[in-house]
């Protein structure tokens, strides 16, 4: 077979390039297409559970439920737990972009859980004693997944895309969208307002590098990012600040670092 000349391998250059895009196209119209299904699943399931409230009501007037039936040992025994937040987490990480995957990554990172005063008369003391210990296990909801929706196997992002089912990963999208975290516990304080410092988290400037180190060490971006995707910038904001990187042959840099934009 003679080789093809420069004119047909400009033209099969050319081609290659169009299905490459046309394949991209076709992957983002999957996207919106599964984007769009879930919303409609959501906007379904808030449709229905609206009908069903209506429906409630209009029963009250005819039969009133027994006392038993709404009880919170009654509601148990069905398997329905109902919950209230104790208390709501902010950290260093603020955004998807560059979180670690699990905490050995970046162990500079730090978070403020504060404790809500409704939960109890005296919230002060529901802490007496926990200050003699150095970790705490936390559970906590995912509640901004993005959507109700989950399947039994994912792609975890370290995997290249190898499917797995879901139990055996530390997917957020599962049925019950729970997460536990183990953390060390540095201090106990009463909130009180102060002068904020330039990072909320971060102790110092060492205590940044280290955090931004651990992060690009462990390459925080997508596999489609990491395989396929032409612009090697990366962006993500830890603490205060907002982090413009570039990857490189088995090196990243960090290209700028700026104040987040309130």
């Amino acid at each position: 077979m003679s080789p093809l000349c420069q004119c047909c391998g400009d033209t099969v250059r050319q081609l290659k390039q169009q299905v490459s895009v046309m394949r991209r196209e076709i992957k983002n119209l999957r996207q919106m297409l599964d984007s769009a299904t879930r919303a409609n699943r959501k906007h379904m399931l808030s449709l229905q559970s609206a009908l069903s409230k209506i429906g409630v009501s209009e029963k009250k007037d005819i039969q009133a439920p027994s006392p038993s039936s709404s009880s919170p040992s009654a509601t148990l025994e069905q398997g329905s737990i109902q919950t209230v937040p104790i208390g709501y987490i902010t950290s260093c990480f603020s955004a998807k972009n560059g979180t670690p995957r699990q905490p050995t990554v970046c162990g500079p990172s730090r978070a403020k859980l504060r404790i809500q005063h409704s939960v109890f008369n005296n919230p002060e003391h529901a802490l007496v004693g926990l200050e003699q210990y150095s970790h705490v296990w936390v559970i906590f909801l995912f509640h901004k997944n993005g959507h109700l929706s989950y399947k039994a196997k994912v792609k975890p992002p370290r995997l290249n895309g190898q499917r797995v089912g879901v139990y055996s990963t530390r997917s957020p999208h599962r049925p019950n969208a729970l997460g536990l975290t183990l953390a060390k516990l540095d201090g106990i304080v009463e909130h009180t307002e102060s002068v904020r410092p330039r990072f909320k988290f971060l102790r110092s400037h060492t205590e940044a590098v280290a955090a931004v180190t651990g992060v690009l060490s462990a390459d925080p971006r997508s596999v489609y990012r990491r395989t396929r995707c032409t612009d090697r910038l990366f962006f993500f904001t830890l603490d205060t600040a907002d982090i413009t990187c570039w990857f490189g042959q088995d090196f990243a840099e960090v290209v700028q670092v700026k104040p987040v934009d309130i």
